[in-house]
């Protein structure tokens, strides 16, 4: 397979990296991110917490923290601490570490290639059980460099339909993405960036209508690309649901990703909408801390205890 950028990692340290994602801000991906990390180490498993929403960092507030005096400006920027173990705090909770997001650097949510890779390859040398990436809003290169080298990518949404669009629009740069560093041939890049701008070029409106075409460029490539797809682990949590309609949009958007992007996306289920979760949030309180008997906290350990290791979207980096 020709590569320039993304191809299997071998694995050298035990870990399970899960990359949270989605989109659209304000779904509560921090908030989920949080409940799932607190679940897995109540349960023994030594976790850690990456922030990576850069330049809007909160996953501290979620965990009922202070900012913390150091996370990845430092590596960032080299200051303080030059090793990611330098940057990890404790949570106060048991077996949960945090490593806080990127924040005060101008142009931070625009990492250079080097400060990309520093990062990412740091964090696969980690050796916990679960690393769990909060990702920001929106489909830069980076969220969706970061959302690839997970070896379980998660999607949020609400019932919105604002958010769903928006979850759409992440699966499909995504598969975009991943095609794009993983070729060489300059044709197959010139098609994937007009049918992304879909301003002066071919529009594609589902998956199978860019392999077709990429099939007669490079058949090869088409088989690796259905080979990689196959093995895709992608999960879906739609959260501040409120009606039985709400928790039905999971299971319709798993059908629709497979009939348009051909990947198979498994609904982990859903989380209740309650208000008595932003009024928690106000009071800098994990939702187990104040909300611990609540439906929606039953949910998320519901959603925990389905999470299973997988190996199938760790990938590395060579390319921008």
């Amino acid at each position: 397979m020709a590569q320039e950028g993304l191809t299997k990692s071998r694995r050298t340290v035990d870990n399970h990296i899960l990359a949270i994602g989605g989109g659209k801000g304000g779904t509560g991906k921090s908030l989920i991110t949080a409940s799932i990390g607190i679940c897995l180490a109540d349960r023994g498993n030594e976790v850690l917490l990456v922030d990576a929403d850069l330049g809007t960092a909160n996953l501290h507030t979620f965990l009922g923290l202070e900012p913390p005096q150091i996370g990845l400006s430092d590596l960032i920027a080299n200051k303080k601490k030059s090793s990611i173990s330098g940057i990890i705090t404790k949570t106060g909770i048991n077996n949960l570490k945090l490593i806080s997001g990127a924040k005060d650097i101008m142009g931070i949510a625009n990492l250079s290639y080097g400060q990309k890779v520093r990062i990412i390859n740091s964090i696969k040398k980690l050796n916990y059980k679960y690393i769990l990436i909060d990702l920001g809003p929106g489909t830069s290169f980076n969220t969706l460099d970061f959302f690839l080298i997970s070896h379980c990518g998660i999607l949020i949404t609400s019932p919105e339909p604002t958010s769903i669009e928006n979850t759409y629009r992440f699966m499909r740069s995504l598969f975009f993405r991943y095609i794009r560093k993983m070729t060489t041939q300059k044709a197959v890049k010139s098609l994937i960036d007009k049918g992304v701008r879909q301003g002066n070029g071919q529009k594609f409106d589902s998956v199978f209508d860019l392999l077709e075409v990429i099939e007669k460029i490079d058949p090869r490539l088409r088989n690796d690309i259905e080979s990689y797809l196959s093995t895709l682990d992608v999960k879906l949590i739609v959260n501040q649901a409120r009606t039985d309609r709400d928790r039905a949009i999971g299971q319709n958007m798993a059908i629709a990703a497979r009939k348009y992007f051909d990947i198979s996306v498994d609904c982990l289920g859903t989380v209740s909408y309650d208000t008595k979760i932003r009024k928690g949030c106000l009071q800098r309180k994990p939702i187990n801390a104040y909300f611990p008997h609540s439906k929606a906290f039953k949910e998320l350990i519901e959603i925990t205890q389905k999470i299973s290791p997988s190996y199938q979207l760790g990938l590395n980096f060579s390319g921008d």
